[in-house]
């Protein structure tokens, strides 16, 4: 009787260690984040982020010094004369038009001119497009074909882009994409899955740069002068000017409660949002902190309540609208 309980007590003991032990001896997962939250970069990814941030300031640094953002230049005029020479903005809403060539939804808009129509007059944008800083990409944009698939569109405008498929084509349906960045299982897409399906829709594409990566970067203020637009500015101009490729954009598109007021110019009325994806593929003049220097985009939210098609809005606005949202970007 007694070695009986002398057992049963052994086994007890034992039993219990291994309850107490067990769990200190495993990792335990991280948590996934609330619904609509973004989870924090790990340290793999963050030094990623790093390493790419540091070669774009580095890069618009660069060509700050050289004249290298001029020499590259096709003296593209990209919403005729009036984008040229930008009047200081102020946060009121911004006209919203679509660009000369390219598409909306696979369509051709006609080519906008100078303002007095004539030769003379041409030739004098397009000696001001050879001057003005600035760098574009060849995009159409596209209509999300569901009201939760800003992110599928965005992912499609960006691999018809990669892949250099002809106008009014689709390279991916935005549903195949959507399944890539697990927008239907998430009810929208969140930056990890807008780079993931990035990788997938441009993978192996003609051009795609070699050794490429798309990254998650967390906009924060590298050089410590109080603001993160210079970060912003270097971030676009060397993805689009170096690297030759858009980069994908969460913002909160009009938000009632935005502290600042900046918003997107294809969202001219204020709408409650999760949070809307745009793809930036131009800018126009070096971020100086004031207004003057644009960001060109395509939206896809015609049936969302704001438009499809390409648009700017002033850098300092972007930055704004990404400060007061995920803070982050895919590129």
């Amino acid at each position: 009787m007694g070695s009986r309980r002398f057992i049963l007590a052994s086994l007890t003991g034992a039993l219990a260690l291994v309850a107490t032990t067990g769990p200190a001896l495993a990792k335990k997962p991280e948590p996934e984040p609330p619904p609509g939250e973004e989870r924090p970069l790990s340290a793999q990814e963050q030094a990623a982020s790093d390493r790419k941030a540091a070669m774009a300031e580095r890069s618009v640094a660069s060509d700050d010094a050289s004249g290298g953002d001029l020499v590259t230049l096709a003296c593209v005029v990209p919403l005729g004369a009036e984008a040229l020479n930008p009047e200081p903005a102020t946060l009121e809403p911004l006209s919203a038009a679509p660009a000369p060539a390219d598409g909306v939804d696979g369509t051709a808009v006609a080519e906008e001119t100078a303002t007095d129509g004539t030769s003379a007059g041409e030739a004098a944008v397009v000696a001001a497009a050879c001057v003005v800083p600035q760098g574009f990409l060849a995009v159409e944009a596209r209509d999300q074909t569901l009201g939760h698939y800003c992110g599928p569109a965005v992912g499609q405008v960006i691999a018809n882009y990669s892949w250099a498929v002809p106008a009014g084509a689709n390279k991916y349906l935005q549903r195949d994409i959507a399944a890539w960045m697990s927008t239907d299982v998430n009810g929208g897409t969140g930056a990890f899955q807008m780079e993931f399906g990035l990788e997938k829709a441009t993978a192996n594409s003609p051009r795609r740069p070699v050794n490429w990566n798309w990254i998650v970067t967390d906009l924060i203020d590298t050089d410590r002068d109080g603001w993160v637009g210079d970060q912003l500015d270097a971030y676009v101009r060397s993805n689009i000017s170096n690297s030759r490729m858009p980069l994908a954009i969460p913002v909160k598109p009009h938000d009632p409660n935005s502290p600042s007021g900046a918003h997107l110019a294809s969202w001219p009325q204020p709408v409650f949002s999760p949070g809307h994806w745009v793809s930036i593929y131009g800018w126009v003049g070096i971020h100086d902190g004031s207004d003057r220097a644009r960001m060109y985009f395509t939206d896809s939210s015609r049936d969302e309540g704001g438009a499809t098609g390409k648009f700017w809005t002033p850098t300092r606005w972007f930055t704004l609208m990404i400060l007061e949202h995920t803070k982050r970007i895919v590129w």
